[in-house]
């Protein structure tokens, strides 16, 4: 749901400014369904290749860390590095500075005529909220837009990870259980952790020293 919302300035009969706030609000259209399915596909389909290329082709011998933290500090630097490759690519999919006629240029003139028709005295409210209602539609288009990218960069980073997992034998659930684990759910697993980022990581090492922390002082 995108809102947009304006300071309305109103002169009264009597010459006094009147200033009340002016919202509209759309809806974000839906994805489109074929770029989430294409997406997932994509990431489904890596991963049953890269398992196959694991155990059929490439066969690299997995890498065993069963040092207490060292695992997730190799998947972080994995991470980092995937992320520093795939930067140019994330620019050119998810620009910081919208191209002309595009959903968020269109957006931010839709906004900054929204609120310069509200800074103007000599136009009542009527005037304003169509604008208003304009900007709020043109923001969800904006916004629908930089999901869908999302979804693609999403899918085009899970696959590297899966590749970078399965190509070299890293495997994060084999390096801390003391079990055997499926490779096909490890490959699996670490591949997409590897795509989620670096933050979702940094947050699940600090929950689970918060938690060891908290087990030491309560013993």
């Amino acid at each position: 749901m995108a809102t947009v919302t304006v300071t309305n300035v109103e002169q009264r009969d009597s010459g006094a400014l009147l200033t009340a706030p002016i919202s509209a609000s759309a809806a974000e259209p839906p994805t489109a369904l074929p770029i989430i399915i294409s997406s997932m596909a994509a990431v489904a389909a890596a991963t049953v290749i890269m398992w196959f290329a694991y155990r059929y082709w490439i066969k690299p011998a997995p890498i065993q860390i069963k040092t207490g933290y060292v695992p997730f500090a190799g998947l972080i630097v994995v991470t980092t590095a995937l992320e520093r490759l795939l930067e140019p690519l994330s620019q050119k999919l998810r620009p910081n500075d919208a191209s002309d006629g595009s959903p968020a240029k269109n957006a931010a003139g839709s906004t900054s005529s929204a609120h310069e028709a509200a800074a103007d005295p000599s136009k009542d409210a009527a005037e304003v909220v169509p604008l208003v209602e304009t900007a709020a539609t043109a923001q969800a288009a904006a916004d629908a837009r930089r999901t869908e990218r999302a979804i693609i960069f999403w899918a085009i980073a899970s696959v590297c990870g899966l590749v970078i997992s399965g190509g070299f034998g890293f495997f994060l659930l084999q390096s801390v259980a003391s079990n055997h684990v499926n490779s096909f759910l490890d490959l699996a697993v670490t591949g997409l952790a590897i795509g989620a980022g670096t933050k979702p990581i940094h947050d699940l090492i600090t929950s689970i020293q918060n938690n060891a922390a908290s087990g030491k002082s309560s013993a």
